[in-house]
């Protein structure tokens, strides 16, 4: 699928996703899983009767693996399902769409503001159509970094954030509102959370990496500890902080 087509398609799908929770009526969870939402299984259907429809294979946190294999759309529904589910305006929903070479087009929106984030591989990232790039930050020290997770120690930031949607995390520092994210004390997201602000922030100029050396880029159930900075030295120092905190 052309990429502009694809991208649509991602649009499309956010609008979907954004029309149905803005009609449910529900609170609480869903029954089913833990952690898992009554809004989240709404707002899989929307996303997944878009995707499936435009023939793209599907993987979503909700609901797994379906349709085709030569594009693939990592979905999580909503990302963020505390902060919806209680009316904190901070919640995302994240499509990156893979091709056999990887992140090819990626969207994360903000469905409560309606802000978008967005990348094509090779074409840069925008936020609301226009051109984004990373802070520059070259030092941790006196840095505004978002961290997923318990910190157990104090490191040299100058301040910290925890906001609760991690896709629209990595899209702040793609856009230069954050100056690097990280994860702290063990704590982990999936491939669904991460995958879209990933493309985007190293759209945008960012370095990524995986605190663990592993893989980032899966389209799996496993979870991982991404560590995203505005630069490749920034990125170098969170993890020589992190390291510093034991």
């Amino acid at each position: 699928m052309d990429s502009v087509v694809l991208a649509q398609t991602l649009r499309k799908t956010a609008d979907a996703v954004f029309d149905a929770l803005t009609a449910f009526e529900g609170q609480g969870a869903s029954g089913q899983r833990d952690g898992q939402y009554s809004l989240d299984l709404v707002a899989d259907d929307a996303a997944c009767a878009v995707l499936l429809g435009a023939g793209l294979g599907v993987f979503s946190e909700e609901s797994g693996r379906r349709g085709g294999d030569d594009i693939i759309v990592v979905v999580d529904p909503v990302d963020g399902s505390t902060n919806c589910d209680r009316g904190v305006p901070f919640y995302s929903i994240s499509l990156c769409a893979l091709d056999a070479s990887g992140p090819y087009v990626s969207l994360v929106e903000n469905l409560a503001t309606r802000d978008v984030f967005e990348a094509i591989r090779g074409r840069g990232a925008t936020k609301n159509g226009k051109a984004i790039r990373t802070s520059g930050a070259t030092t941790t020290r006196g840095g505004l970094i978002a961290a997923n997770g318990m910190l157990s120690g104090r490191p040299p930031w100058g301040q910290v954030r925890t906001m609760g949607s991690s896709a629209l995390e990595l899209c702040l520092v793609a856009d230069g509102s954050l100056d690097g994210y990280t994860q702290v004390s063990g704590a982990a997201i999936h491939p669904w959370d991460y995958l879209a602000g990933l493309q985007i922030v190293q759209e945008a100029g960012g370095a990524v990496r995986s605190i663990d050396g592993e893989e980032l880029i899966i389209v799996e159930n496993v979870p991982r500890r991404p560590l995203v900075g505005a630069t490749q030295v920034l990125a170098d120092q969170l993890l020589d902080d992190l390291e510093g905190l034991g």
